[in-house]
């Protein structure tokens, strides 16, 4: 019966990648499920039911593809490990359907990128974003993060106070610095801008600071910063301070994933390409982890103050570049 435990249940990456494919070719849930119980030898061996393989597969009404979305049980234990905060996108699309591609990812200990989930979205709703963070919630034993770094979209935006309603939200630096820049088009203004975001001021001195800097470019009455003036407990560190980010600042850790993405999929033609490319990156990036593993213990880093016994303690606990920031 064990096997039936929600805990114990979850379709794995290689299962995914079979249901897509039949599902391209037009094979029903049902008969996917059938077909994975004969090659795991019985229904205790496949790990999950049907019904959650249908949660992470959605079809529209004509029986297409809709939403889909997968994590393995590494992704899993990185979310009871390092899930306190995650950071999430859709800035690319794939280049055949133009879909969102919407990773869900973290920081580990080495202060390194991590991808917890991966969907491929229908369209930038709230509905759709509900989806992924009630699918996504489902996999993760239904535990919550404590904080959210995104872009900004409002649908998003929605979505999260939906999902997730105690969760910290927190705008993305990069996509607030670009915006700046878009919409006033004055470089010192984005500059300044960027300062007063980053800047540890308590609130008073923030806000002393907001009207000065809205006066003297002269835009009080510019729409995108009366707004962005309205939600500055969302982007400066000024209404942040106290709230726990990891550190992220910016979904650009998406970003690099973007651009990987863009170059492996130039010429690929089927959602299973999209799956695998995805799959090749996230197994670049646990390398890399187990690199840093072994780079933090070979060998120790040289201790540079006069509190000893603290650094020779510090470099047992910390991992290297984890030694390296209160240095």
């Amino acid at each position: 019966m064990t096997s039936f435990m929600h805990s114990n249940r979850a379709v794995s990456k290689a299962d995914i990648d079979e249901a897509t494919t039949f599902k391209e070719v037009g094979v029903g849930t049902s008969q996917v499920m059938n077909y994975l119980t004969q090659q795991a030898g019985g229904y205790h061996n496949v790990g999950f039911t049907h019904k959650d393989l249908y949660n992470a597969l959605q079809r529209d009404e004509s029986g297409a593809l809709h939403n889909l979305i997968w994590s393995d049980s590494t992704s899993r234990s990185d979310y009871t490990c390092f899930g306190d905060v995650i950071a999430f996108d859709t800035t690319y699309k794939d280049n055949l359907y133009g879909r969102p591609i919407m990773p869900i990812v973290s920081v580990n200990h080495h202060h390194n990128t991590i991808v917890l989930t991966t969907a491929i979205i229908a369209d930038e709703t709230s509905q759709s974003f509900e989806w992924v963070l009630h699918n996504f919630l489902k996999a993760m034993m239904n535990k919550s993060p404590i904080s959210v770094v995104t872009d900004g979209d409002m649908a998003m935006q929605r979505a999260i106070k939906s999902g997730i309603p105690y969760a910290k939200n927190k705008l993305c630096s990069w996509h607030l610095s670009r915006n700046a820049q878009a919409n006033i088009g004055d470089q010192k203004f984005t500059a300044t801008i960027s300062k007063c975001m980053a800047s540890w001021w308590t609130n008073e001195e923030f806000d002393i600071k907001w009207r000065s800097v809205v006066s003297e470019f002269n835009v009080e009455k510019h729409p995108w910063v009366i707004e962005k003036g309205n939600t500055r407990h969302l982007w400066a560190q000024a209404y942040l301070t106290g709230l726990f980010f990891a550190n992220i600042r910016s979904t650009q850790m998406c970003e690099s994933m973007n651009a990987s993405l863009a170059i492996a999929l130039k010429h690929k033609k089927i959602y299973l390409d999209v799956v695998r490319v995805i799959k090749d990156g996230i197994s670049r990036m646990r390398m890399n982890e187990l690199k840093a593993d072994y780079l933090s213990s070979h060998p120790k880093p040289f201790q540079i103050t006069k509190l000893v016994d603290l650094e020779s303690h510090a470099v047992e606990i910390f991992t290297r570049e984890s030694f390296r920031v209160p240095r």
